[in-house]
Order: structure tokens, then C-alpha cells, then sequence
């Protein structure tokens, strides 16, 4: 069996720790204001983000560079001895990730590497890499690895609803949302990503509450293949609305719950949607 390395981006939510115990490699992406960028998680968090946003400065993001993707090819090649990579990332809808990561691996034309477009973001991207992760290290087929890595990105799932859309649309990553701004201010908007990776509105809820239980409902009715579920919640500022949806998943026993992961968004995330989010990945397990 060939060695295999699993590469992502930080908008995956993967805490550290979880990172590091399962050998992913994370490359940062890149959030920056006046006129200087800063990888995230490494040298910017969201809490500065956040407060750069309240003072109007304008916060914009890039992708790694293909500079950046090529260092980390080429360590994982020659200096960790690994001749597959699956590099898998951020909708290709959402970052022109993917493109970089596709532009890097033709520098390394003796190894494969194969960059996957996850079409989905956030901790829903994060079990997608873990569980491939996790398949490496039980020594699984390639066919098997890859098979997961299909599965996760079909089955996965992602909820969320944010305090109004002004950040998302000035982002430019949901243009059509404009003509709801004024409704967003008034009531709470439900909004998932599509089976293509992009944006789209489910639904408004008259407040935080209600959005919630919206979100529960979104776990509770989701069709799966198989009835265990591996839930990802992730929040902005406020950790409350995240901790009081776990509570609230938890205390139905007829939700199996397979993982549940709690994770503060990533810096690059928080640039698009302000400090008020929460949200939800949900996806099954694999068997």
C-alpha cells in the first residue's frame, strides 16, 4: 500500500487537537485588511476579525497561494515519504481553493495527487477529511478511502442561520441574497448549501429560538442511509446558541448520535458572515 497523506484547508473547523491525532494536514487560508493579509488561525483569529468588521474596515480573504500549496506537497513528498495525497477542499463555489491545490500538484507530476472539491464547507468539510483521516490510519484500501471520501461529500449536510445577511452579500458569496437584507434584519434566515456546493436561502424564523429548533428539525428529519449520525455544530462569537443546540439535540433519544463535534467558525468564515452565526454539518456514518 502506498503511503497516503489527507490535506484540507482551515475552513474545514477541524479543532487542533483532532488534527493533529489523525496526521491532516491544514493549509491556512488567508484574511487580511489594509493592504496586509494573515494566515488564519496561525496569525489572526476571528475575535479580530469581528472587531475589524464593527469599525467598517473592509476585511477581504484569498486563497493559498499555489506557492503555499507546493511547500506542502512537496514536505509531505520528500520529507514525509508520502506518494498519494487526497487533498480535499472548500467549495469550489464558495474559494478558488480548489484551483490552487490543482495548479500546486503539477509541480509534482511523479506523485498523485488528487484534489477533491468537498462542494460544502465548515466542520461539514472537517468530517469528510477526519473520516478519510481515520481510514488511513486503519490502513484501508484506497478504493475503500475513496469511497469514503464520495459517500461524505453526497451524504453531508450543512444548516445554519446568521444575525442578517450584510456580511454575506458584501462578501460577494451570495449575491442574490441582497433583495432579503431589509427581511434579515427583522427575522432570522435559515440557509443551507446546495448538492452544487453554493448558497442558498431555506427560510426566514422570527428569532434566535426559533432557529434553533429549526436547525434540530433540519438534524431530526434528515434521510440517511443509516440512522447514527455524526453531528458538527459551530458557532461564531456566542458560544450560547451552539452549547443550548447541543442540549437540544442531546435530549432526543431518538437522534443516534454517532460524534458531535463542537467548533468555533474559522477566521476566514467569520470574515464572510459577522460574529453572528451558528450552524450545523450533519452526515452519517459510514458503513
Amino acid at each position: 500500500m502506498r503511503s497516503i497523506a489527507i490535506v484540507t484547508d482551515t475552513a474545514a473547523g477541524i479543532p487542533g487537537g483532532l488534527a493533529r491525532a489523525n496526521d491532516i494536514t491544514v493549509v491556512p487560508l488567508n484574511v487580511g485588511f489594509k493592504g496586509k493579509f494573515y494566515k488564519d488561525g496561525k496569525e489572526i483569529n476571528s475575535r479580530i476579525v469581528f472587531d475589524k468588521l464593527r469599525e467598517g474596515i473592509k476585511v477581504y480573504t484569498s486563497t493559498p497561494s499555489v506557492g503555499e500549496f507546493t511547500e506542502t506537497y512537496y514536505n509531505l513528498i520528500n520529507n514525509k515519504k508520502k506518494n498519494l495525497i487526497y487533498s480535499i477542499h472548500l467549495s469550489s463555489k464558495l474559494s478558488a481553493t480548489v484551483n490552487s491545490a490543482e495548479q500546486a500538484k503539477k509541480f509534482f507530476p511523479e506523485v498523485e495527487i488528487k484534489v477533491i472539491d468537498s462542494r460544502t464547507a465548515a466542520i461539514g468539510l472537517g468530517f469528510i477529511a477526519l473520516e478519510a483521516a481515520r481510514a488511513v490510519k486503519k490502513g484501508e484500501s484506497e478504493e475503500k478511502i475513496e469511497k469514503i471520501i464520495e459517500y461524505f461529500i453526497k451524504n453531508n449536510k450543512l444548516f445554519a442561520t446568521i444575525e442578517n445577511f450584510k456580511y454575506l452579500f458584501v462578501g460577494g458569496r451570495a449575491p442574490f441574497l441582497g433583495k432579503f437584507l431589509a427581511v434579515s434584519i427583522r427575522f432570522k434566515p435559515i440557509i443551507t448549501l446546495g448538492s452544487d456546493g453554493k448558497v442558498k436561502l431555506i427560510k426566514f424564523v422570527r428569532n434566535k429560538r426559533n432557529s434553533l429548533i429549526e436547525l434540530y428539525w433540519q438534524v431530526k428529519k434528515a434521510s440517511f442511509p443509516v440512522t447514527r449520525k455524526k453531528i458538527g455544530i459551530f458557532y461564531g462569537e456566542d458560544i450560547g446558541p451552539a452549547l443550548e443546540l447541543e442540549k437540544i439535540i442531546r435530549s432526543d433519544d431518538k437522534i443516534k448520535i454517532d460524534e458531535l463535534i463542537l467548533t468555533e467558525v474559522t477566521t476566514v468564515m467569520s470574515a464572510h458572515t459577522g460574529p453572528g452565526i451558528w450552524g450545523l454539518s450533519i452526515c452519517p456514518v459510514f458503513e
